[in-house]
């Protein structure tokens, strides 16, 4: 009886003899492509952390600086804590916005803009792991900012009134803007459109989305109005997470946080998979 007869006990499987070989190598292959990708924007953001982790920290801590010593003894208190720690939840949630989506569409529109996406779509990877991948970079970048401004902020304040609610709103928040900025990196044509979408929309959604300030406190129609910025649900389920205090409805704040990030997660992924604007 020859090895020929029993290809299985000779253990020279073929994929082609074997399709669930086949599929099991190419899973693999997806696999360590991923890691790979992910590997790549995560040590872009830490070998550039001059341009990616320290500039965002050093705003935030200034922020506190100014607003927190110097403000601070004027202002004592807001709704009675604090008013550093009034405003630490705010700017942990800013950073992550602003780091989450401004790697996630650098990164992607560099990638389009100097041709190497062609590298990366004719990969095995499936859009959904390429999308995982470009977002992992932005997390990465915005959990890295906001960890080292409480790990400044941390020693001055009360401390962390629900750790699970705090994580998970930092969660969420970096989720959604990294996905917003792969949808942002597909979808401009230049950098002056991703700056844009950056400057414009999402700073401005930031700071008004009661940092600084207790939106209650706002008289007509500026309170209103803020109820209309989704960013102020962030931060203020993610005050409710490190103070206690809160405005609106936390845990529907975080349910439609979670729902939406899975809406625009499945949004980049739908646009990658159509593969429009990604080519030149």
């Amino acid at each position: 009886m020859t090895g020929d007869s029993h290809p299985r006990e000779s253990g020279t499987v073929s994929a082609a003899s074997d399709p669930r070989l086949g599929e099991a190598q190419l899973r693999a292959a997806s696999r360590r492509g991923t890691l790979a990708l992910s590997g790549r924007e995560v040590r872009r953001v830490s070998k550039l952390w001059t341009q990616t982790i320290l500039p965002p920290v050093v705003t935030a801590v200034l922020f506190m600086a100014v607003f927190g010593g110097a403000l601070g003894g004027e202002l004592r208190q807001v709704s009675g804590i604090q008013y550093l720690w009034f405003i630490l939840p705010g700017l942990l949630i800013t950073t992550v916005t602003g780091q989450a989506f401004a790697n996630a569409s650098t990164s992607l529109y560099q990638a389009r803009n100097e041709g190497y996406i062609d590298d990366v779509l004719s990969s095995p990877l499936r859009s959904a792991e390429v999308v995982i991948s470009y977002m992992v970079g932005g997390l990465y970048r915005g959990w890295i900012a906001a960890l080292l401004v409480a790990a400044a902020a941390l020693p001055f304040v009360e401390g962390v009134e629900n750790w699970a609610l705090a994580l998970l709103v930092l969660v969420l928040t970096g989720i959604i803007f990294s996905a917003l900025g792969v949808i942002t990196g597909i979808w401009a044509d230049s950098f002056d459109q991703q700056a844009f979408i950056a400057a414009l929309i999402i700073t401005p959604l930031s700071l008004l989305g009661g940092v600084f300030y207790n939106v209650e406190d706002l008289s007509e129609p500026w309170r209103t109005l803020s109820m209309f910025n989704p960013i102020y649900y962030l931060v203020d389920a993610e005050r409710a997470g490190i103070t206690g205090l809160n405005e609106s409805a936390v845990w529907l704040s975080v349910a439609v946080a979670a729902g939406v990030a899975v809406l625009v997660t499945l949004w980049a992924v739908r646009m990658f998979r159509t593969g429009r604007r990604l080519r030149p």
